[in-house]
């Protein structure tokens, strides 16, 4: 029997930015075969849970989304993908109402996988598009869209679990990044932010790496802004500096460091030293004035004593950093970490990560408050009222009370002062970044 209307498909994501920007494919592969998408909220036919296994909180949220869409809609089609379902299918196929549990290769024909599983309850699945038909990517984001152009990583740092879920490292070709980003910015998409799982290594199969990636952006697309995910410290490629000044490209990388301590690092697998972190930081700062660098950390790594969270904590402080990301260490299965002796006691994680919480607010705090008095580029992701929010080109938080129709453009905007961990401004006379002189960067003249 003919459905009488469309089917209605629902969509979550936790974890990375990786996670965000394949779902976004998901939701455009399912509306290129006819489904109508509804908010995870609302009643649906399918719901679909990207999930994620970095820890094991991510591990419970996602079976927790999982259960809530069950509970949402009676009858509806419960799906997971992603890590979690690709490293602990049978976690997620023991919760009573879970459908189908689909892993990587798997999610490649999901489109395929819901049509059997709908036909099995006996309801008509919309047709299967031609596989050679691109579909037409609309991200979630009003104002902002995740372009992914590198999968899986060939670290295998000791307590990470995302080289088993997502594989060895492996890059999109070029031409495919810049049809993707021409598409974007033709339905009005003004920022894209590269990411991947090691985005460092990308490399395309002629042999152009990460810098030579985004030099063609820059001459082969209009895209106003261009901004980088997290890079890891020795995979960092030095030449992609060389592309800066540039107006369209942020002034914000995000490095993550895990501990500053060497002992600790050497454990954790790293491939470099506090000492090679901290020369990288100051190549970034020589080439890209009031850069913003932020930074990951991991408190109570197994083994870490109180000497060495003592001199990670002075190390963070003598960094140049404007943000920090705090975790407790988190035994994923499979890992080496897991199995490591002198595992350190949750009590004493969170005391950890407590003291690192009050630091990174300290540092936020203090690279925000050089802005105050200043011009910067503000990308305008939607308002609350009269009031507008976005980010610097240098990831700080700006909101600007105004009038008008702000949304996915960027603007000059004068900064008057600071509120908790957000700026307050004023938006001036908009210019255009494409028409930014080189030597200006994100509106104001370095």
């Amino acid at each position: 029997m003919a459905e009488s209307r469309p089917l209605r498909a629902a969509l979550v994501t936790l974890g990375c930015r990786a996670n965000f920007s394949e779902t976004d494919h998901l939701r455009a592969r399912l509306q290129q075969a006819g489904y109508d998408l509804v908010d995870f909220s609302e009643p649906a036919d399918l719901y679909i849970v990207n999930t994620c296994t970095v820890t094991h909180v991510a591990d419970r949220k996602s079976r927790q989304l999982l259960r809530r869409a069950i509970r949402t809609a009676a009858g509806a089609l419960v799906v997971a993908v992603g890590c979690y379902a690709e490293m602990d299918p049978s976690a997620l196929q023991q919760i009573e109402g879970v459908d189908l549990v689909l892993g990587r290769q798997q999610q490649a024909h999901l489109i395929q996988e819901l049509a059997a599983a709908l036909q099995d309850r006996g309801r008509r699945a919309p047709p299967i598009p031609h596989p050679e038909e691109p579909a037409l990517v609309r991200p979630a984001h009003p104002a902002r869209a995740l372009v992914k152009v590198q999968d899986g990583c060939d670290n295998h740092c000791s307590y990470c679990i995302v080289t088993l879920a997502r594989g060895p490292s492996r890059s999109r070709p070029a031409a495919e990044i810049l049809a993707e980003i021409r598409q974007l910015e033709q339905a009005g998409y003004s920022e894209i932010i590269l990411t991947g799982i090691n985005l460092g290594v990308y490399r395309d199969k002629a042999g152009g790496g990460l810098a030579r990636l985004g030099h063609r952006i820059l001459t082969e697309t209009d895209i106003e802004r261009i901004r980088f995910s997290s890079i890891e410290p020795q995979d960092f490629p030095l030449d992609l500096l060389d592309l800066w000044p540039n107006p369209r490209l942020c002034r914000h990388f995000h490095l993550p460091l895990q501990s500053g301590c060497d002992r600790v690092l050497q454990q954790m697998g790293r491939k470099y030293g506090l000492a090679d972190y901290a020369q990288l930081l100051e190549q970034i700062r020589r080439a890209i004035p009031q850069v913003a660098l932020s930074t990951d950390v991991i408190a109570g790594f197994p083994g870490e004593t109180e000497q060495d969270f003592e001199e990670s904590v002075q190390a963070i402080q003598s960094l140049p950093l404007s943000d920090l990301h705090v975790f407790p260490f988190s035994a994923r299965p499979g890992t080496v970490a897991a199995g490591l002796p002198q595992q350190v006691s949750a009590p004493l994680r969170r005391e950890r990560c407590q003291r690192l919480h009050q630091q990174a607010r300290q540092l936020a705090r203090s690279f925000r408050l050089r802005f105050l008095g200043q011009q910067l580029a503000v990308h305008w992701e939607g308002r609350r009222g009269q009031e507008w929010q976005g980010l610097s080109d240098n990831y700080l938080r700006v909101v600007a009370r105004s009038g008008g129709n702000w949304l996915s453009q960027i603007t000059p905007t004068h900064i008057e002062r600071l509120e908790e961990n957000t700026l307050r401004g004023h938006i001036l006379q908009p210019v255009p970044v494409s028409k930014l002189k080189t030597g200006q960067i994100s509106g104001f003249v370095v």
